[in-house]
This record gives C-alpha cells, structure tokens and sequence, in this order.
C-alpha cells in the first residue's frame, strides 16, 4: 500500500513538473498576462506569432541545409583528391621499397628471413640485407654448418651453426630457400622497377586531377551567391517582426 502510494505521488509530482515546464514555455513564447498568453481570445494573435516564427525557422533550416551540404561537397572531393594522392604516393614508394616484407622462415636464432630481406644476428648486432644484392653457399662439417653470405658490398660473412642445436636437413632446407628467395627477390625487383615509371605518371595525374573538388567549390559559390540574394529570409523576418509589433502593442511586452 505504501509503495503504491510512493508511486502515485511519484507521477503526480512528475505532471506537475510537465505541466509547470509547458506553462513556462508558453508564456515565454506569448509574454504578458496570463489572459494574453492562455485565453482563445487572444488566438488569433499567438497564431500570427507562431506561424510567423515557423516560417522564418523553416527558411533559415531550409537556407543553412543547402549552404551545409554545399560546404560539404567540397570537404568531400578535397578529402577524395586527398585520398587519390596519398594512395598513389604509397603505391609509388612501395615499388621503390617494398620494405621487409612478411617472415618466410627462419634458422638457430640466427638467420631470419623475410619476403625481400635477410635479417642476421651476429655477434657485432642485427643487420637487414636486400636478398636481391645478396648470395648465399653453405657447406658442412661433422659438428657445424657454415652459412657463407655475400653482402651487398661485395664482403662474406660465415655464420656457424651447430648440428647439435639444429639439425643439418634443417640447415640445407634453410639456405635453399634462401636461395630460391634471393632469385625471386631479383626478379620482383625488376618488376617494381618496370612499374614505377607509370607509378610516377599516376601520381602526377592523381596531384593534378582538381575537376571533383573545383566542381563543388562552384557550385558552393553559386549556392552562396543564390542564398545571399535571397529575399525570403528577410522578407520572413519582417512579417515577424510585424507580429511581434502587434503583441507589443496588445500587452507591452516584446516576444522574440
């Protein structure tokens, strides 16, 4: 009985909360006497108001949607070019670097290799090699693997692997596919480096195609030249401003 009670007050005080709220709205609306701001006779004069309020609010949504939309053509097509450019730059510089490319394998914690890299640890720290500027011969004792690399440089480098850690098949499994991606790195390279002229003519194209983002910056011009001209606008704010003189002289107090 006592909860029911709570919550029939509860929706009592929640009325009384709107209705308070709706009588505080309307008289801010239609200022004066409660009689100016409730009574039917005074209808006709509050709809003057609100009809004119209306129209002027619909035209300024009306107004600022289009300039809106206009604005954000533009926005679009420079964020468009944008993208065009930016994709064309990365495709560009990942024909002239591909980079390390993905793990194909590795050996003993000490060779580790990448679709267009060789990454060995030595004692003297870690160094990438390009496979394409890169050899590789391996040959084997009873005890150790021997790991023979030709640099970029022209230098070798001999890493020895023990057999007692890795086994040898592991070991010649290891520098054939080394071998193997060393001949299709050179090959992958050749390919870039027949692409990137024609990367480099579409990026230039991609920089130099403005026609989208100059489209809708005319068209945002004219849309603003349209609606700077406009009369509608004006033409509604002196039709309030009529009905708000009207209410002014009825009850002495200015609506907005």
């Amino acid at each position: 009985m006592k909860g029911e009670l709570m919550g029939t007050t509860g929706w009592v005080v929640l009325a009384l909360l709107v209705l308070t709220g709706t009588v505080v709205w309307r008289m801010s609306q239609y200022p004066g006497t409660w009689r100016h701001t409730f009574d039917p006779h005074f209808s006709k004069d509050r709809g003057d108001l609100r009809v004119a309020r209306k129209k002027l609010r619909r035209l300024q949504q009306s107004v600022e949607g289009e300039r809106t939309s206009a604005r954000s053509a533009v926005e679009t097509a420079a964020y468009n070019h944008e993208s065009r450019v930016r994709e064309a730059e990365q495709h560009l510089a990942r024909l002239r670097d591909p980079g390390r490319g993905a793990p194909r394998g590795s050996l003993a914690d000490r060779l580790y290799l990448y679709d267009h890299v060789l990454k060995v640890t030595t004692d003297g720290g870690i160094n990438a090699h390009p496979l394409q500027a890169l050899a590789i011969d391996d040959q084997y004792s009873r005890s150790a693997a021997h790991i023979y690399l030709t640099l970029p440089d022209g230098r070798r480098e001999l890493l020895t692997i023990s057999l007692k850690e890795t086994p040898e098949a592991e070991a010649r499994a290891f520098a054939v596919q080394v071998h193997n991606a060393i001949a299709e790195a050179k090959t992958a390279k050749a390919q870039r480096k027949a692409l990137i002229p024609q990367a480099e003519a579409e990026l230039q194209l991609a920089i130099a195609d403005t026609s989208e983002r100059e489209r809708a910056e005319e068209r945002l011009r004219e849309v603003t030249a349209r609606l700077n001209a406009d009369t509608r606008i004006p033409r509604a704010r002196r039709e309030l401003a009529v009905a708000q003189d009207r209410w002014e002289q009825l009850t002495g107090r200015r609506p907005q």
